[in-house]
């Protein structure tokens, strides 16, 4: 057994190992909240079931990023009251790296402000990475309705009130508002029919039971070119390259631009030398010319060189464009 005057040095010799330790880990960016294994997996949480536009580009990023960073990347889906339930979960989440969430439009923008009592404030609560792509709506038809283009539809919508309707993704989700602008800026009173994500209401408007929906066109265009789904309008502010053949809704002459977007984000807090080697490797994936064929091909506009700031700066804006909007269209849920 040790007598006092050994145990004390001992004491000093391990507390002055485990200060160089820490001073070291701190030079390197390795402190508690980033030391982690490589095993350990990255988990993004998504706000919407599988097989919506946004879940398909968490895919994507997903796998090229197990590459870059050589750890397990995994997608969680967490869908629920419009991209709310995602992210009020977030603001609890650990702030170590391993749990980022991809935000949609949604999410970071047209569900909170379409709540009376918004649960959070998208611009502030959120440590933001990068702004990843942008993605314009399409406005499409069930084949069986006897419109081809958009001011059919309206003149059909007028002839017939409250005897349409149309699916969406969830209340206060971003295709939900731009539905609700086309209709107060058409001047029809179409009735509007919510699903817990976009698979459900693609289903119903093929089957006929909705007449129509609005989402991107990376979701729709496999069901356009097969005859199941008749895509009228483009909500971009030019014909899109995949799909040169649908005329924009201000050809038509009505005045709508809405789409949706990806960002990624961090837990509030997240310590900046956790964050950048994230941030580097997204950027990384989103140069990859492979990606952005492949997020072209969806209908998805690939953002490269993008910054937390930048990110942030698109949320606040968005936030400013579509508030008045969503007070204007009376939407308070």
């Amino acid at each position: 057994m040790a007598d006092g005057t050994t145990i004390s040095a001992l004491n000093r010799r391990h507390i002055l190992q485990g200060a160089a330790a820490a001073l070291s880990s701190v030079a390197l960016g390795i402190g508690p909240a980033a030391a982690q294994s490589s095993d350990t997996p990255i988990k993004i949480a998504v706000g919407f079931p599988p097989g919506g536009s946004g879940d398909l580009f968490a895919r994507i990023l997903a796998d090229a990023l197990r590459e870059e960073l050589a750890r397990p990347v995994l997608i969680e889906n967490k869908p629920g009251a419009g991209g709310l339930t995602v992210a009020m979960g977030f603001l609890r989440a650990p702030k170590d790296g391993s749990q980022l969430m991809l935000a949609t439009g949604s999410t970071a923008v047209s569900a909170p402000i379409s709540r009376a009592k918004p649960p959070y404030n998208p611009v502030e609560d959120f440590q933001w990475i990068a702004l990843l792509s942008n993605a314009p709506f399409v406005i499409a038809v069930n084949p069986a309705l006897p419109v081809t283009d958009l001011k059919g539809l309206v003149a059909y919508a007028k002839a017939r009130p409250n005897k349409l309707s149309y699916g969406h993704a969830g209340l206060g989700t971003t295709v939900h508002l731009a539905a609700e602008l086309f209709k107060e800026r058409a001047g029809v009173d179409i009735v509007d029919i919510a699903y817990a994500g976009s698979a459900g209401a693609i289903t119903d408007t093929i089957a006929g039971n909705v007449q129509f929906i609005v989402e991107t066109t990376g979701a729709l265009l496999q069901h356009h070119k097969a005859g199941k789904l008749r895509i009228i309008a483009t909500m971009a502010e030019a014909r899109e390259k995949i799909a040169p053949d649908i005329p924009t809704a201000r050809e038509a002459g009505y005045d709508l631009l809405a789409g949706t977007c990806n960002l990624l984000a961090a837990p509030l807090g997240t310590p900046r030398e956790v964050v950048e080697p994230i941030a580097k490797a997204v950027a990384r994936v989103m140069e990859r010319p492979a990606i952005q064929q492949r997020l072209a091909q969806l209908g998805i506009q690939p953002i490269t060189q993008s910054s937390p700031a930048q990110a942030r700066d698109y949320v606040a804006a968005e936030v400013a464009r579509w508030t008045p909007i969503v007070k204007k269209l009376g939407i308070a849920l």
